[in-house]
């Protein structure tokens, strides 16, 4: 018990210093070696930070996490924490200012060096996506073709990442791509498993 709520206090603090631009807390969180893939990026625990930094500064705020109740499988010093959570974030698309919404569970790995727990790897796996005009009565007129192009989980995600100039990711699992979201499930199943080395 002791270790699951330490993996899950681990979890909670990285989510709130995001939110709260924390920045050395939330690199407190992470490990040299850490991996972060999420719709709009793939990259090292650090490299996410400064591109969190970047997004908050560049585009119209920050993002909120809200987050559901955390499942935390543990075996010896590794953790699997899992969770649904609702994403609220201000951007701006197609000149428009508008609220991109996201629902997805997030897949930690955690695990304990030495003395402390931090996050070995986070993947998302997506559920849904909305957009939504930031003033009520307004219309958006996003280029359809476009957007059909993209996956169903994430496209509002992808369509806004591109214009954003953070890519397309189109390899992120989904429910619309179940194969990409059991090898997720499958890969974490067998990370736990193994002895840590």
């Amino acid at each position: 018990m002791l270790a699951a709520e330490a993996a899950r206090e681990c979890v909670i603090r990285e989510r709130w210093a995001r939110d709260t631009g924390q920045w050395d807390e939330m690199a407190e969180s992470y490990y040299p070696d850490t991996r972060i893939a999420v719709g709009w990026a793939s990259c090292s625990g650090a490299d996410f930070i400064a591109n969190t930094q970047k997004l908050a500064s560049t585009s119209r705020g920050q993002g909120l996490h809200q987050l559901g109740p955390i499942q935390v499988q543990v075996n010896g010093n590794r953790a699997f924490a899992e969770l649904p959570a609702q994403i609220v974030m201000p951007v701006e698309i197609d000149g428009q200012e508008a609220t991109l919404f996201v629902w997805e569970r997030m897949c930690f790995r955690v695990e304990k060096r030495e003395d402390d727990w931090r996050i070995a790897e986070f993947r998302a796996v997506y559920l849904k996506d909305s957009v939504a005009p930031e003033y009520v009565g307004d219309r958006m007129s996003l280029d359809t073709e476009l957007l059909s192009s993209y996956r169903r989980s994430y496209r509002y995600t992808q369509y806004w990442s591109n214009q954003a100039g953070w890519g397309d990711h189109p390899d992120r699992p989904g429910i619309d791509r179940p194969e990409l979201m059991r090898a997720v499930y499958e890969d974490n199943a067998r990370w736990l498993a193994e002895p840590a080395l």
